[in-house]
């Protein structure tokens, strides 16, 4: 396993090879719409699966496989992690993410790319704190959107064992700007720190 800060601000890393080749070539058997799913919470209207797979099936092991790593993940981040639950999500055509800023609730997030899926990384923009509105809601933090974007920070590929861990702030925006086409699967398990 590989983590690397993307920038000297130390709140957005590279995390590569985090699964073993055993796992993921078992991930590959699966057939991924068969799955049971629900949508995912404050994401209702986007192409996008929350699988509910058994007890004891190839997530469970991947997210034992995660959790197992959680000292050396929280030490490359500064940080101490106590458990690391995952979920995962299979996007589908039509999935696009206009560039947000995740809720306060969210602190740490690892999102880790379990199948290749050309240019359908996540995008991270250079956001001042004064282009984001506070309100007093949920979703706290919000971007005025103007256009065009800010400048990019940093792309990650949708390259499966690949992924980002982003330690939240007001100025994390990222999106996914491409909008996914006919057939193609975005999978991805989606991880919560806990310290």
């Amino acid at each position: 396993m590989k983590i690397t800060p993307v920038d000297d601000k130390n709140t957005l890393f590279i995390i590569e090879d985090i699964l073993s080749e055993d796992t993921l070539n078992k991930m590959d058997g699966e057939n991924l719409l068969d799955i049971p799913w629900v949508k995912q919470s404050w994401q209702e209207e986007w192409e996008r699966r929350l699988l509910e797979p058994d007890m004891g099936s190839i997530f469970s092991d991947i997210e034992q496989e995660i959790d197992a790593l959680r000292h050396e993940i929280g030490e490359a981040v500064g940080m101490k992690f106590t458990e690391i639950n995952s979920r995962f999500w299979v996007d589908t055509e039509g999935f696009t993410v206009r560039p947000h800023i995740d809720n306060p609730g969210v602190k740490i997030a690892l999102q880790i790319y379990l199948k290749d899926c050309e240019n359908a990384g996540t995008t991270f923009y250079n956001l001042r704190e004064e282009d984001v509105e506070i309100r007093d809601d949920g979703q706290r933090y919000h971007w005025n959107n103007r256009q065009p974007y800010p400048p990019v920070r940093y792309t990650f590929e949708g390259k499966k064992n690949t992924g980002y861990i982003m330690l939240n702030n007001m100025t994390q925006l990222h999106g996914v700007p491409i909008t996914l086409g006919k057939d193609a699967l975005r999978l991805s398990a989606y991880c919560g720190c806990k310290e």
